[in-house]
């Protein structure tokens, strides 16, 4: 009989746990649960995307920094101001004032060789400041 009264008693206690699981009140802490779960899953996703979104906008505004008209005129414009530069460097006029002379004949062409002048020939030196008339001697 201790046994039976034993099961009776474990159905009952069996019983009354179902009970409170099936009484509103604990329907609604459930309720509450879940609603808690999920708010903290959607925060998490939430998060998550906005950061990732952010991360890809920061790419993005680089990208576009880099690849800008105003950027890509100034690396132009320093290209080209380093090609003027050398250029500069190379003129005839960058030549005479660092202290050579050209040296040309009576048509205005620039002598390149000492084979081409003829003795008694007419010449012009042309330097930074000015020409100055020449006569080849004879060899």
């Amino acid at each position: 009989m201790e046994t039976a009264v034993a099961e009776a008693r474990e159905r009952l206690d069996h019983a009354r746990s179902r009970l409170r699981l099936l009484a509103p009140s604990a329907q609604v802490e459930r309720g509450f649960l879940r609603l808690d779960d999920l708010s903290n899953r959607l925060s998490a996703v939430l998060g998550a995307t906005v950061q990732g979104r952010r991360q890809r906008l920061t790419e993005v505004a680089g990208l576009l920094r880099e690849r800008s008209p105003q950027r890509r005129v100034e690396s132009e414009s320093q290209r080209l101001l380093a090609l003027w530069k050398r250029l500069q460097a190379a003129s005839p006029a960058s030549v005479l004032n660092r202290g050579f002379v050209i040296i040309r004949d009576e048509n205005g062409k620039p002598v390149q060789r000492r084979s081409e002048v003829l003795g008694g020939q007419v010449l012009a030196a042309e330097f930074a400041d000015g020409t100055v008339p020449l006569k080849a001697e004879e060899n």
